[in-house]
C-alpha cells in the first residue's frame, strides 16, 4: 500500500481527522503566541508556565472541573509569582522563573501520585494527539481562536510592546495590562496544546516554528506567517510519523520541529550556518584577489616576479603561484618572461579596488575622526565587505580629495591616476638634496605613528642631512632628526627647491 493510500486510508477514521485538526490548530496557534515569546525573550517563561498548569490539572481532575480552569488558574498564579519573587527579592527573572516552576510541577507529580485519579502521567506529560476527544478539539479550536484572535485586535499595541515597551509605555498603552494579557494568552495556548504536545514538551512548539521562521525574517508580520507555517507542517508531519511509526506523538512533533530548525539553520540563504561559511570563503578568495590586484597596480606598467608579488602580498610562492593563474584566467593579468603584468581590464579593476580602498580611509580620518595609523585595516576590511556601489557614494561624501590620507593619489572613477612625475624613497636622496614628502606607506601603524611625531607627513619640506649606519640624519623645519632606515623606507619624496 502506497503512502497516500495508507493516508486515505487513514482518515476514513474519526479520530484521524479529529487529530489533524488538532495538529493544525496546535501549530499554528502556538507558532502565532511563540513569535512574541521569542521577540520578548520570554523562551523560559512559556516553558515556566508549561510545567507550572500540571497542579492545576491534577486539582481540576480531583475536583471534577474542566482542567482548562486548572491550568488557566495555575499558570496565571506561577506568571504572577514571578513577578512577585523579583520585585521583593534578589534574584534575577531566570532564577526566580525555575525556581517556582519546579515547584509547581513537583506539587503537580505529588498530586497526581497521591489521588489515584484516572489522569494519565505518561498522556498530561507527553501528550497523545491521537487520543484527542471531539470535545477537546473543540477546546483546542475555541482557545487557539482567542489567543490569535486577541492577537489579530491588538497587534499594533502588542508589537509596540514587544520591540520597545518604554515607547509603548510614553505613547500612552497600558503596558502592565499588556503584560497580564500576554500571560493570559501564553497560558491559554499552553491549555490549547497541552492533549496534543503535553506538558513537558509545549514549549518547543512554541519556539521552534518561530525560531525556524526567525533564519528568514526580519519582520515580525512575516516572521508569524512563517512560524505559522513551519507550525502546521511541524504538527501535520509529527502526527503522521507517529500514526505511521507508532510512536509518542508529542516527542515526533518536537523532533520534526527541531529538525526543520537544524536545517533553516544550516541552509537559510542570509543566516544558514553553511551558506554563511561559503560567503566567507568566497568573500576571502575575492580578497585574495583584489589584494594581488592592487599590489600590481602599485608596480604601475611593470612587469613583476611573482616572488616579489608573494612578498608585497605576504603569501606563499605557491599561493601567488595559483592566484596569479586565476587572474590570467579572468583575462586581468598577463605572464611576460619578466613576470606578471595587468592588462588593461585588469589595471581598470585594479584601479578601482584602489580607488574604494583609499576613499574609505579619507572617510574614516576626515568624516569618522579616526587617526590615521589606524584606518588602513579599517579600510582593508570595509572595501571587502560593503557594496561596490558605494564607492561612488562615498566620493561624493568624501568630495573632491585628490589623495588618501597617507598622500597616495586616489584614482579617477574611470581609472585615472596622477601620479608624480619623479619620487624616491627618503633614504635614497642624496645628502643635501631636499624635496617634499608626497606619500607614506600606510600598513604599519608604528611608522605611521612615528612620522607624524616627527612632521614627516605629506606637503612638509625635508632636507637629507647625512646617511648614517643605521639610518638617515634629515632636516624637518627648523630641526633635525634621526630616523631608522626601516621608517625612512617608508617615506617617498618629490626632489626639488
Amino acid at each position: 500500500m502506497s503512502v497516500l493510500q495508507e493516508l486515505a486510508t487513514a482518515l476514513g477514521y474519526a479520530f484521524v481527522r479529529q487529530a489533524l485538526l488538532a495538529a493544525v490548530v496546535v501549530g499554528t496557534v502556538c507558532a502565532v503566541m511563540g513569535s512574541f515569546l521569542l521577540v520578548r525573550r520570554w523562551a523560559l517563561l512559556g516553558d515556566a508556565i508549561s510545567h507550572a498548569v500540571l497542579p492545576g490539572v491534577a486539582l481540576a481532575f480531583l475536583l471534577g472541573w474542566p482542567y482548562v480552569v486548572g491550568a488557566l488558574v495555575t499558570g496565571l498564579l506561577t506568571a504572577l509569582g514571578i513577578g512577585v519573587v523579583e520585585r521583593h527579592t534578589r534574584l534575577k527573572q531566570d532564577a526566580a522563573m525555575g525556581l517556582l516552576f519546579i515547584t509547581a510541577f513537583a506539587l503537580g507529580l505529588a498530586i497526581i501520585s497521591r489521588i489515584r485519579s484516572p489522569v494519565d502521567l505518561f498522556h498530561v506529560l507527553f501528550g497523545n494527539v491521537l487520543a484527542v476527544s471531539r470535545g477537546d478539539l473543540v477546546l483546542t479550536a475555541v482557545s487557539g481562536a482567542v489567543v490569535v484572535g486577541t492577537i489579530a485586535l491588538l497587534y499594533k499595541e502588542l508589537l509596540l510592546w514587544a520591540f520597545d515597551p518604554v515607547m509603548a509605555e510614553s505613547v500612552g498603552l497600558p503596558v502592565r495590562r499588556l503584560h497580564y494579557l500576554m500571560l493570559l494568552l501564553t497560558s491559554l495556548t499552553i491549555v490549547a496544546a497541552l492533549q496534543a504536545v503535553g506538558i513537558v514538551l509545549v514549549v518547543a512548539m512554541l519556539i521552534a516554528p518561530p525560531a525556524t521562521a526567525a533564519m528568514f525574517s526580519d519582520r515580525l508580520h512575516r516572521l508569524i506567517l512563517g512560524a505559522v507555517l513551519v507550525g502546521v507542517l511541524t504538527a501535520v508531519t509529527g502526527f503522521w510519523l507517529a500514526y505511521v511509526l507508532d510512536i509518542a506523538s508529542g516527542a515526533t512533533m518536537v523532533l520534526v520541529g527541531a529538525g526543520l530548525f537544524a536545517v533553516a539553520a544550516l541552509f537559510a540563504p542570509r543566516r544558514g550556518v553553511v551558506v554563511r561559511a561559503l560567503r566567507r570563503r568566497r568573500a576571502a578568495a575575492q580578497a585574495r584577489l583584489d589584494d594581488y590586484l592592487k599590489a600590481l597596480f602599485a608596480e604601475d606598467a611593470r612587469a613583476t616576479s611573482v616572488a616579489v608579488l608573494a612578498a608585497r602580498v605576504r603569501d606563499s610562492a605557491e599561493g601567488a603561484i595559483a592566484v596569479v593563474r586565476q587572474l590570467a584566467r579572468l583575462g586581468l593579468v598577463t605572464e611576460t618572461p619578466e613576470g606578471v603584468r595587468l592588462t588593461p581590464a585588469g589595471r581598470r579593476a585594479a584601479a578601482q579596488r584602489v580607488r574604494t580602498h583609499r576613499l574609505w580611509e579619507r572617510f574614516l580620518v576626515d568624516r569618522a575622526g579616526m587617526p590615521w595609523d589606524q584606518v588602513h585595516q579599517a579600510a582593508d576590511r570595509l572595501e571587502h565587505v560593503a557594496p561596490r556601489r558605494l564607492t561612488e557614494e562615498l566620493a561624493r561624501t568624501v568630495g573632491p580629495q585628490a589623495t588618501d590620507p597617507h598622500g597616495a593619489p586616489i584614482p579617477t572613477a574611470e581609472g585615472e591616476v596622477a601620479r608624480p612625475a619623479e619620487e624616491h624613497l627618503l633614504s635614497e636622496l642624496q645628502p643635501e638634496q631636499a624635496g617634499t614628502v608626497t606619500r607614506v606607506e600606510d600598513e604599519d601603524p608604528e611608522v605611521l605613528r612615528l612620522l607624524e611625531a616627527t612632521g614627516l607627513v605629506p606637503g612638509r619640506r625635508v632636507r637629507l642631512v647625512r646617511a648614517e649606519p643605521d639610518g638617515v640624519r634629515v632636516a624637518v623645519g627648523d630641526g633635525e632628526i634621526a630616523i631608522p632606515r626601516r621608517v625612512a623606507r617608508s617615506v617617498y619624496v618629490m626632489p626639488g627647491r
